[in-house]
Order: structure tokens, then sequence, then C-alpha cells
């Protein structure tokens, strides 16, 4: 029988000890770890965004936060994840955007409006576009041309750029006359327009010569829906 002296059992002992309170002191460690920082603890944001204007639900509106984004549904309801002293916002096209403090599970949102342009269309129906989305447009033989400017031609062929800024009211509905002085080729669309430097005057749209459909095109404020109308099909068209 071999006997280790004291110093040789107690080394022992000691080293016994170290690697049976390893494994706890790892464990204690590695929970540690796993304690998030209170500002990246995640928790969930749910509630209503309506028309500032309104109070109407808005549907379709982008909730996000650092932690996420979301859509709202046709009640406006949504449901988005953030974490904690973050920041929270909804936008929709036709609305200003609005940010808040993720500070609680319940945060509700009320947009105001953007500027729009008002289209009333000989059937009675009104559509309303969001300002910045609204545009003149045509098809030519390959594509769709849209843009902020009306290129016009008055009786006598004088040429004149008008840019929706610059319009107060279109006044139609858009109907084809002859004006070879503006258009060789066949009718063009004559229409009323007032700017806000000049009284109403029926001028010619220089790109509907020869019959092309000429139309205002935008995103339309209570659907969020891109919409084309024809100007044939207009009553009257009203800008900030």
């Amino acid at each position: 029988m071999t006997f280790q002296s004291r110093p040789a059992r107690t080394l022992c002992a000691l080293y016994l000890a170290v690697l049976l309170a390893a494994p706890f002191a790892m464990a204690q460690k590695a929970k540690q770890r796993a304690v998030a920082h209170p500002n990246q603890q995640k928790f969930t944001i749910s509630g209503v965004v309506t028309d500032a204007v309104t109070g109407q639900p808005l549907k379709g509106v982008t909730v996000s936060s650092n932690a996420g984004s979301s859509t709202t549904d046709d009640a406006g309801h949504y449901s988005v994840n953030a974490f904690a002293n973050s920041e929270v916002s909804a936008s929709r096209v036709g609305y200003v955007t609005v940010k808040k403090p993720a500070s609680g599970p319940n945060i509700d949102f009320a947009l105001p409006q953007t500027q729009s342009v008002t289209v009333k269309l000989t059937s009675g129906q009104t559509v309303v576009f969001d300002y910045d989305s609204a545009k003149f447009g045509y098809t030519n033989v390959f594509e769709y041309v849209s843009g902020d400017n009306l290129q016009l031609c008055k009786g006598d062929g004088e040429a004149l750029t008008v840019t929706k800024s610059q319009l107060v009211k279109i006044t139609g509905p858009a109907h084809p006359v002859t004006a070879a002085s503006c258009c060789t080729r066949g009718p063009i669309m004559a229409i009323d327009v007032q700017t806000k430097d000049t009284p109403k005057t029926t001028e010619h749209i220089v790109d509907s010569c020869f019959g092309i459909v000429y139309d205002i095109v935008g995103i339309e404020r209570s659907s969020a829906v891109a919409k084309y109308l024809h100007l044939q099909d207009v009553s009257e068209i009203t800008f900030p």
C-alpha cells in the first residue's frame, strides 16, 4: 500500500475542488452574458393609426422601429417589435411622417395630411391625390411619359410651359379641336388653365397632338393606390 504525504493529499484535494468549481463558474459567467442591457430589451407595441383631419383609420401605413416594421390593416391596427428607449415612426404617402418614443405597449398615431390635388370627374366622383405624386402623363409608342409640367400652345402658336407649382385650377373636360398653329397632324386637346399669375385662358396641350390621350396621375389619398384619370373625363382640378 502506498501512502501519500500530507502536502500531496492537500494539493490533490485543492485540484479536485478547482475542477468541480469550474463548470459552476462557467455557467454563472454564461448566464451573466445572456442578460441584455436594458436599452436592448425587446417588447411589442400595438395601436391604431388615423387621419388627423377626419379621424378615420388608415390602411397601409408603415409603422417601423429599429427592431422591425409592420403595416396597418383595414382598421388601422398595427403591432411591431421595438427596443426600449428607441423610436417608432408611422408613414404613408399623402401624410406627414410622425415619430414617437417607444415608451409603452400602446401607441396611437394621428397623421396630418400633406398638400393635395383635388380632381372632380364628369361622373360626379372626386379623387384626392397626394400633391407630390400628382403628375401629367400620356402614352407614346414605347413608354408612358409623365412629369410636373404641362407643355401648352396658345391659339397663335406661342409655346408655353406651366409647372405644377404655378397652377391654381384646370377646368375641363379636355376636348379635341382643330388648331393648325399648334398641331398640323390632326386634332389637339383644348382645356382651360388658370395659374397664380394669369386668369383662366383656353390652352392646347402640345403632347395631345393627333388625338393622344392625356392624363393626370397620382396616388389617391384614401386608398394609397395609383390612379390614371383622362383629362377628357375631368371637370375640374384644383391645386394648393
